[in-house]
């Protein structure tokens, strides 16, 4: 593979770790909202089905940073590699 052959897959790879998470940050604002009207309708509910989907909701809430950040982290290091080769 040539210097060239692989900043074009470097430059691809950082606009897919952007697009990427340009999606993820869609879905997140999807399933943000969809929580909310599930939370508002459900309130007071203490049906052990309820309960789980809180629970396994408030877990994927806890992934969104982290997540987002490796996207991040990813199209960062890609782009210093690339600004590397020249």
């Amino acid at each position: 593979m040539s210097v060239g052959e692989v900043k074009a897959t470097l430059r691809a790879a950082v606009e897919a770790a952007r697009q990427g998470r340009h999606g993820f940050d869609q879905a997140v604002s999807e399933a943000e909202a969809a929580t909310r009207t599930a939370t508002a309708l459900l309130h007071g509910s203490r049906h052990e089905h309820v309960r789980a989907t809180h629970e396994a909701l408030a877990a994927a809430g806890a992934e969104v940073a982290p997540t987002r950040r490796r996207f991040k982290d990813t199209a960062e290091q890609a782009s210093d590699y690339l600004t590397r080769l020249g």
